[in-house]
């Protein structure tokens, strides 16, 4: 893997996480954990964040056990200076999420967004600036574990549909 060029003076990355494997042995959808292997692949995705994304600034999770669970990798690794759960990111699809990064202040560079499907690829198909390969593959859902890397060129504020690069999509070792 290849260590990321440094941001520009605009640049940001948002980085939005499918949680890992989970079980569904749980009285709601909401406290579903994570399974064995569910958390070794979200460890190991987070190593491989680690070495793409380097340190995050804000970390936003859903409030469901398995987003909770899938974050706790992330957050040891990518040593982010804030964390938040937020029911947005559950309840209100995409442009929950959407709506809570527009509000971001300019100072936060690297956002990471531990999430669901069909939420995060919706997401990101949508942000998605061009055509491609990459944004057909996303279109049609992402396998648990996976984590898509976008490019964001304007402040947080300005992002909207057609407003950000998908530059790569990181999946857990199966």
């Amino acid at each position: 893997m290849t260590t990321p060029a440094p941001a520009g003076p605009a640049q940001r990355t948002l980085v939005l996480v499918r949680h890992s494997k989970a079980s569904h042995d749980a009285l709601t959808d909401l406290e579903r954990p994570l399974t064995s292997r569910g958390r070794d692949m979200a460890d190991a995705l987070a190593r491989d964040l680690q070495i793409v994304v380097g340190d995050a600034d804000l970390l936003l999770v859903s409030p469901a056990a398995r987003a909770r669970q899938s974050a706790q990798p992330v957050q040891r690794r990518l040593r982010p200076a804030d964390t938040r759960v937020e029911p947005a990111i559950y309840h209100e699809g995409p442009y929950g999420i959407l709506s809570l990064v527009t509000t971001l202040d300019d100072e936060v560079r690297t956002v990471v967004v531990v999430g669901h499907e069909p939420t995060v690829s919706v997401l990101a198909h949508m942000l998605h600036d061009t055509d491609d390969a990459l944004g057909s593959q996303v279109s049609f859902g992402v396998p648990t574990g996976t984590a898509l890397i976008l490019e964001v060129p304007t402040s947080w504020t300005g992002l909207g549909p057609h407003g950000a690069h998908l530059a790569r999509v990181l999946t857990a070792a199966r």
